[in-house]
């Protein structure tokens, strides 16, 4: 104990050496922060801030260390002074103490803090004091200046104040200019160096009333768009009364919606339908007229109206433009309209007509006194082949499919799409018709369907079959090894006559999961996890549930044979290996078989007797199997002795039967089958259902046999 003390203690004295050791801490600060006559720091409200440096002396260190943000701040009056990180900043006037604390080291020095101006004071335009509070005409001109006193100085500190309104829909101030904008009170304040000094405007209008000139019904406007604009006039009646006055062209005007109307100096121009209000306002009197624009037109129709696929060495599209007014008649305006395209260097458009410039997209827009439509105009690139991306299609009578995507190479060897502008015929229209985009199968058979363009073709097989009523896939649960292709399941389709036919190689398979790829006939897990693949032949599909999972190197079965009575059930337990060494169960997934359903069944994991005999359960996964014996034996009901008791001389003897009842009704003898047991052996002894008398008294001879005991008592005389 005494050698570890003086270990530790040892060991806290080199903690200690590490240690800077300081012997005192030091203010460094400007001289001309400095005020010899109150030996303090001096510090202003608003105004520079001083800085103090705390440095320590260290004891052997010549040079002094900076520990001004190491250092723990105080000031004795936060309102007066603050100081963070040694910056001291002016609250208030007066004095504060300022310490600072450093490893048990605290100095302080005395700072003052005083405003820059003791007053400062509002000036009219008229060389007062401005009042307290001041009633004011619009139209009238104001302006301050602010004036800072510091003992018997005075100074024009207009320029350095900040200035502000309380209310800047009554007035605005710009360095002491105000600028009075309507009618109610706002309250003008400058600040400058924690001084401030306001004075409360009451703002009124010369006049009593605003007004339009025109008669409008209920101050309604109504405008129809493609009009020509509405003059409005406005005049003000002045509070002294006399003649009014006209203020059109002086007044403000603003449109609520400049979306709906824009009006400027009274002028009124409709843009677009809808409901808004303008408001004319002048020196504190406004008004407002409510405005609808209408169109007088109900709606504009385009020919071709969908959107239309062209060449690019196309002739030009001629697109017509017609609209329907308010009464019903229609109007061809496809001169008149305003045409536009989206992308003009796609096509061009003129009067309705488009030219093709381009490959690429563009929005062809025909606008007409506020009704407008647009189509879109996609234009191809010249072709040098067709193919297409099926060549076999499969239907049944009365549905209809899409055509496939038919696909041209151009000059350059590019792919492009060119399903919307291909013209398709079909070869046996007995068979199957095509419009609109899709084929319709009309009776059992083939059609030869042919896309053409450009001089160019491409055909497609189209087969009329049954209609199927589902689809079945020989596994609904399936297990593929990570990393290792495997087969696609089989699906079979039923058809409407009943029929069967095997459909894998026509149906497709699809996933929304990444974990896995899927080919031709094959299939490829990329990572562990859990999905559904979806197998779809015409109108009907089916799915299968994958698991993509390590190989399985090993099946453990549980039990390895399974006993069972009739009517009864046991539950089978499957245990997976995988490479790694983990375990998974897997009863349930074994996909299990029955060799004879007539002596026992299964389901997912139990296993049912039916009727006595023999048979096995077999299971495969990840193409390993285990196959487990079932034995299913009669219930046994009860035992029956051939006698309850005997009596014997010693030395005689007593052969009992032993019968054994069982839910079948078939009684049996199980006399040599059963295990005998004598409780006294001194007084009888048993063997196979053999008794033999051995000596004087009283025994009871116990027979057992599945599960079940009789005993016959014996007494010996």
């Amino acid at each position: 104990m005494l050698a570890f003390a003086m270990i530790m203690t040892s060991a806290v004295g080199v903690a200690h050496a590490a240690d800077d050791t300081v012997t005192s801490i030091e203010f460094s600060y400007d001289s001309d922060d400095y005020d010899n006559s109150t030996s303090s720091l001096k510090t202003f409200v608003e105004d520079d801030k001083v800085n103090l440096t705390v440095f320590a002396n260290v004891s052997g260190l010549s040079n002094k260390k900076a520990v001004t943000s190491d250092v723990t701040w105080k000031s004795s009056n936060t309102s007066l002074v603050k100081v963070e990180n040694g910056v001291l900043t002016g609250v208030g006037k007066g004095t504060a103490t300022i310490s600072a604390t450093y490893k048990g080291f605290t100095i302080s020095i005395k700072a003052t803090s005083d405003y820059v101006y003791d007053s400062i004071t509002l000036i009219q335009n008229d060389g007062k004091n401005a009042p307290a509070s001041k009633d004011i005409e619009i139209g009238q001109a104001l302006a301050f200046t602010l004036n800072g006193t510091k003992g018997s100085t005075t100074r024009d500190v207009t320029d350095d104040a900040a200035w502000s309104t309380s209310n800047s829909m009554v007035a605005t101030v710009d360095d002491g200019v105000i600028t009075l904008l309507g009618v109610g009170t706002t309250t003008i304040t400058a600040k400058l160096k924690g001084k401030s000094a306001s004075t409360t405007l009451n703002v009124t209008s010369p006049y009593k009333s605003i007004t339009l000139d025109q008669v409008l019904s209920s101050n309604l406007l109504q405008i129809d768009i493609g009009s020509d604009d509405v003059k409005l006039t406005a005049s003000v009646a002045p509070k002294t009364g006399g003649a009014v006055e006209p203020v059109t062209d002086t007044a403000k005007w603003v449109s609520a919606n400049e979306k709906i109307i824009t009006v400027k100096k009274g002028v009124v121009t409709a843009v677009s339908a809808g409901k808004t209000t303008i408001n004319v306002s002048y020196k504190g009197v406004s008004t407002t007229v409510d405005v609808v624009v209408r169109t007088a037109y109900q709606s504009i129709k385009l020919s071709p109206e969908k959107e239309y696929h062209m060449l690019l060495q196309a002739p030009d599209l001629h697109i017509q433009a017609e609209v329907l007014n308010n009464s019903n008649d229609k109007e061809n305006v496809t001169t008149t309209a305003e045409w536009t395209s989206s992308n003009v260097i796609v096509a061009t458009v003129d009067k309705g007509k488009v030219t093709p410039k381009a490959v690429g997209t563009t929005k062809i827009t025909a606008n007409y006194k506020g009704v407008s439509r647009s189509i879109d105009i996609t234009v191809y690139p010249s072709i040098y082949a067709l193919s297409v991306e099926s060549e076999t299609i499969d239907g049944y009578k009365d549905i209809s499919g899409e055509l496939p995507v038919v696909t041209a190479t151009t000059f350059d060897g590019t792919k492009v799409d060119v399903s919307k502008i291909v013209e398709w015929s079909s070869a046996n229209e007995k068979v199957a018709t095509i419009a609109d985009g899709k084929w319709t199968a009309k009776a059992l058979g083939d059609s030869v369907l042919t896309a053409s363009l450009q001089g160019y073709k491409t055909e497609v097989k189209l087969t009329v079959h049954v209609k199927p009523l589902k689809l079945v896939a020989d596994v609904k649960d399936l297990s593929i090894i990570l990393g290792k292709e495997t087969s696609l399941p089989t699906v079979k389709v039923i058809n409407e006559d009943g029929e069967e036919e095997d459909i894998s190689s026509r149906v497709k398979w699809k996933t929304t999961s990444e974990d896995i790829v899927l080919k031709e006939t094959t299939m490829k897990g990329l990572d562990v996890a859990t999905l559904t693949l979806t197998a779809t032949y015409l109108t009907k599909s089916v799915s299968v549930k994958v698991k993509v999972e390590e190989e399985i190197v090993k099946l453990v079965v549980d039990p390895v044979t399974i006993d069972l009575y009739p009517g009864k059930s046991k539950s089978v337990k499957v245990t997976g290996y995988y490479k790694s060494g983990k375990q998974v169960s897997l009863g349930s997934k074994m996909n299990w078989e029955v060799g004879n359903a007539a002596i026992a069944t299964v389901s997912s994991t139990s296993v049912k007797g039916v009727s006595v005999g023999t048979t096995k359960i077999s299971g495969s996964y990840q193409g390993k199997s285990v196959v487990v014996p079932v034995v299913v034996v009669a219930k046994l009901k009860s035992l029956l002795l051939s006698s309850k008791s005997v009596q014997l001389s010693v030395g005689g003897t007593y052969a009992a039967k032993l019968q054994a009842n069982f839910t079948t009704g078939s009684p049996a003898n199980v006399t040599d089958s059963a295990v005998w047991v004598s409780s006294k052996a001194s007084v009888a002894t048993v063997v196979g259902g053999k008794i033999v008398a051995v000596g004087k008294g009283t025994a009871s001879i116990k027979a057992t046999y599945a599960g079940k005991s009789v005993t016959i008592r014996v007494t010996v005389k």
